[in-house]
């Protein structure tokens, strides 16, 4: 098992190979330092979970953590302080997605087909084109990330289906929050395919008691979750997620066509564009459709086969039906089912078809010798993993670069619209420049302390009336003191940016802000809380035994 684990990752070395260097690359989604940047500034001022960050939207702050999966960014976080530069500890993240991704669809594959058939699965996932579109073009490090999970959210509720071990509760549990914390759309176009690949085991095992535990571990998922995903589905009304789907992330204008998923590599480091003149991939890669094809033909051949051909219609029916939905020949569909559309392009469905075309893949392994398998290694290398390497590679690129000068603007500029708080109508056109600035009347001010949670002013008033302006969007969370007292604070009064304003009379003061949880991230930190103690207390004390779950 070990040596097996040893081949797969060294297989895997062609696919970040790029990123073991000094440097850094450029990408469409080029805010993954800067993230990481904001998220330790959460850690470092007592913000966790990090949901404010200080220095987006063009210095006014932003909401970004409160929706927008931190997972990623939280496991770039020990490596920040291990004393690693924000770009070593984004490759690192990078190179980690890789390797999560190979392991666990080499042990779902193992499961269904063997060692061969798992290392074959592997390496098809592994290799697919739109994998790497999705960290060296498009900069997706989330839903990069998602796709690690899915074949762990398989692999754990097919072995709770026929162990019904308490080990796979908790794997299950922890997979079905890891895609939560990775990328919340991706849960909405895995989630059918996740309950219809439950269903076919509990037929399959005639296990139906399975369900209870099934249940379990998606609840207990999504108690470790809830303080991200209660926002999320609460807190939406306060953020401007219309620019979610107008524009250019308008789902009408990204649908593929049979020529650009089997045919058409392209590849290409530029856009997504209505029609097929996109100047980026969307292909499934021709391995991952001929290998399919070919376990299909040997359906006819092999005896060995045919014991499986029920698993093997049913992902090639995965593959297909997210190949269909991702063809403009579904418009009816997504046009029906509103929440389809916040998924904005089509062709995110290839994740999934990438996923169940791989894992069918892995079925040619029960048929062919090892050596012949060996060829089939070779030839996936050597026509998918040129793909794996980004556009143009800046060598000298450093952190100090990375956040100064234009590149810095582009940083605290990017995705500005996405989840801007509702009170400010449109983005600010230029810098927050100061922390607090005095509207009407005279008086200067003196920063005491800035956070992402907390902000302290020494103000000095000279004339009677005066109006401070915290320059900071407002947004649910946000209480303000004067003097110790609470005043409330009404952001339409400024109906530019919707920031916090407050009357000050004559005299010194002290002026101060706190960013706080609201009722429904409470209840979201108490759930993920909860059930994260009772990952520990379950997981610590039990052995790992193939102890069965007892249903009543």
């Amino acid at each position: 098992m070990k040596k097996t684990l040893l081949v797969v990752l060294l297989l895997t070395l062609p696919a970040f190979a790029w990123l073991i260097q000094p440097g850094y690359f450029p990408m469409h989604d080029d805010l993954q330092t800067t993230r990481l940047m904001e998220m330790e500034k959460c850690f470092r001022d007592g913000q966790i979970p990090c949901r404010w960050v200080l220095d987006l939207g063009y210095g006014f702050g932003y909401p970004l953590f409160n929706f927008y999966p931190p997972l990623p960014y939280l496991v770039g976080l020990p490596f920040r302080f291990m004393g690693l530069a924000y770009i070593d500890a984004i490759k690192i993240v990078g190179i980690l997605g890789f390797v999560l991704c190979a392991l666990n669809m080499y042990l779902l594959g193992r499961q269904l087909w063997g060692k061969k058939g798992g290392i074959i699965s592997s390496l098809v996932y592994t290799y697919a084109p739109y994998h790497s579109v999705d960290l060296y073009v498009r900069g997706a490090m989330n839903e990069f990330w998602a796709m690690a999970f899915f074949p762990a959210i398989f692999y754990s509720s097919y072995r709770l289906i026929k162990t019904q071990s308490f080990r796979y509760v908790l794997l299950l549990a922890l997979s079905i929050s890891g895609l939560m914390l990775s990328h919340n759309l991706m849960l909405l176009i895995f989630a059918p395919v996740a309950v219809v690949w439950g269903l076919f085991w509990l037929f399959k095992f005639k296990k139906l008691s399975a369900i209870i535990p099934l249940a379990i571990s998606v609840f207990w998922g999504f108690g470790l979750s809830a303080f991200f995903t209660l926002p999320v589905l609460f807190e939406q009304k306060f953020a401007h997620v219309e620019t979610l789907t107008i524009g250019y992330f308008n789902f009408l204008a990204h649908f593929l066509d049979l020529r650009q998923i089997l045919f058409r590599i392209n590849w290409g480091y530029g856009e997504s564009i209505l029609g097929s003149g996109d100047t980026m991939s969307f292909a499934l890669g021709y391995l991952q459709w001929i290998i399919p094809g070919l376990v299909l033909l040997s359906l006819l051949f092999s005896k060995k086969l045919r014991e499986h051909k029920l698993l093997i219609f049913t992902l090639i029916i995965f593959t297909l039906g997210a190949l269909f939905f991702s063809h403009s020949k579904s418009t009816p569909f997504w046009l029906k089912f509103k929440p389809l559309q916040f998924l904005q392009f089509p062709w995110r469905l290839l994740t999934v078809a990438v996923f169940s075309a791989s894992l069918v893949s892995g079925a040619i392994g029960k048929t062919h010798t090892l050596k012949w398998l060996s060829g089939l290694f070779v030839l996936i290398l050597l026509l998918n993993a040129n793909y794996f390497r980004p556009r143009t590679w800046y060598v000298t690129m450093t952190d100090q670069e990375k956040f100064s000068g234009k590149s810095w603007v582009w940083q605290i500029t990017g995705s500005i619209f996405d989840y801007l708080p509702i009170w400010a109508p449109m983005p600010p056109a230029d810098p927050a420049g100061g922390d607090l600035g005095i509207t009407s009347g005279l008086g200067e001010y003196q920063t005491l302390n800035k956070k992402t949670n907390y902000q302290s002013y020494r103000l000095n008033i000279v004339s009677d009336e005066a109006i401070a302006e915290i320059q900071t969007f407002y947004f649910p969370g946000w209480r303000v003191w004067l003097d110790g007292r609470e005043v409330s604070v009404d952001p339409t009064r400024d109906p530019l940016l919707g920031r916090m304003q407050v009357d000050v009379s004559a005299g010194s003061h002290l002026l101060e802000a706190r960013f706080t949880d609201t009722p429904v991230r409470i209840l979201g930190n108490v759930l993920s809380a909860v059930s994260w103690l009772t990952i520990i207390l379950f997981a610590i004390p039990i052995p790992w035994t193939r102890k069965k779950l007892s249903v009543t």
